[in-house]
């Protein structure tokens, strides 16, 4: 405990005098993180010192470890007509529904947003892009926990519907703390409904998905968050669309790298150009140790349904599991053909039968969530799948937010 005190002291406030005058370094911190975090922006105003320690990485990383950390779900869905006015993540973030006439309304392209979801506060709010910007319509949300941010990667151009190449990041550690968002280096290609998912604590990696033609495209790319560069991988065996992204860890961690270093990229499922809507068995494992792609069968053994929506993931050790929300239930292993990465899938029931569902991981954990998009529908809903194998009821969701997603992150800050 004192180490890690010390640590944020140090690095914080040391040429900026006492945090908070009569009070020991330690106590003065012991305050501040308990703190909620829609304030934080807000305090850095105060002084030179808290705008320090509040900025540091550390002081997020004292936060989870006092369990004061508050865990986002964030939420790429479509927006509800009357669309809800937006804030930023570090304010109050009050979402204003403004009155439109039925008569008024047209058939129009959605639009969509960025939709946050605070677990300990229990509260639902809307992230705007700066000057008037629009989300791209199905972009990819990844996190980078250990730098406090959220990407929104690729997806379709609003106006023209063709995809895009771009990358926004939201900056919620540092001096934005939810109100920063800057432009990040564009993909190689631009590309939509691709695999994505992060690996390790700097890299996301991204893989096939279709063109502007939609060509299933065999192509992989990887980010380095930390220098803002894109960099080009091998390309897959197979043109994968519509297909799934996830981090995997191998069957046996090499003896000289650490648990993260070790970790791979699946692709699993999609499928080609000649063959739409019908999703392919296997799936294909990057190892960035060998800067190559092996094969791996029996990933998704339902051809006509898609997997996107429909997993939820999680790695411990080495060991990869996966939950595949279907109509049937089932166990079963399987490996690529390189013996070095396994998977141990579990096909079960949504456990509502009868209403569009999403299925994603929120903090290790199982969730989904049941649609209610529309006032006849009423609000969505929200459970998870705990630890022990039980299901439980974690929130209602209100109107405006209860659209379905097309992709997802959680962070804790």
């Amino acid at each position: 405990m004192v180490t890690s005190k010390k640590r944020v002291t140090k690095s914080s406030h040391k040429c900026h005098g006492l945090l908070i005058p009569g009070l020991p370094s330690e106590l003065a911190i012991e305050c501040l993180v308990r703190v909620p975090y829609r304030f934080q922006s807000g305090l850095k105003s105060v002084s030179r010192s808290w705008r320090s320690l509040l900025s540091d990485s550390s002081f997020s990383r004292e936060r989870m470890r006092c369990g004061r950390a508050e865990l986002l779900l964030c939420l790429v869905q479509p927006l509800t007509p009357p669309n809800p006015a937006s804030k930023a993540v570090g304010e109050t973030l009050l979402v204003e529904a403004e009155d439109e006439s039925p008569q008024t309304r047209v058939s129009v392209t959605p639009r969509f947003g960025l939709s946050v979801y605070n677990a300990k506060m229990s509260t639902w709010n809307r992230v705007a892009l700066p000057d008037h910007q629009q989300i791209p319509l199905f972009c990819e949300c990844v996190a980078i926990q250990t730098s406090g941010k959220i990407l929104l990667i690729g997806g379709w151009d609003p106006e023209t519907l063709r995809p895009v190449s771009d990358v926004f990041v939201l900056e919620l550690a540092g001096e934005g703390s939810g109100r920063r968002w800057r432009k990040g280096a564009s993909m190689k290609e631009a590309r939509s409904f691709f695999a994505c998912a992060t690996v390790g604590s700097t890299r996301v990696y991204v893989a096939g998905g279709h063109d502007d033609q939609k060509n299933a495209l065999r192509s992989a790319e990887v980010y380095d968050v930390e220098r803002d560069e894109w960099s080009c991988l091998p390309p897959m065996t197979e043109g994968r669309d519509e297909c799934q992204g996830l981090a995997m860890g191998p069957k046996i961690a090499h003896l000289h790298s650490g648990p993260l270093s070790a970790r791979g990229f699946c692709v699993l499922s999609g499928y080609g150009t000649e063959s739409q809507g019908r999703f392919r068995s296997d799936g294909e494992v990057y190892d960035p140790a060998s800067n190559s792609w092996s094969r791996i069968e029996n990933v998704w053994p339902f051809s006509d349904t898609s997997p996107r929506g429909r997993i939820a993931g999680e790695i411990r050790g080495s060991s990869s599991k996966l939950w595949c929300f279907t109509d049937s239930e089932l166990k079963w292993e399987t490996e690529d053909d390189s013996r070095r990465w396994k998977l141990d899938l579990e096909s079960i029931q949504s456990p509502v039968t009868g209403s569009s569902f999403y299925a994603g991981s929120y903090g290790g954990e199982a969730v989904v969530m049941i649609g209610g998009g529309s006032e006849s529908e009423g609000r969505g809903t929200m459970v998870r799948k705990t630890s022990e194998g039980k299901w439980s009821r974690v929130h209602e969701i209100p109107f405006g937010f209860s659209t379905l997603p097309f992709s997802h992150a959680s962070i804790s800050v």
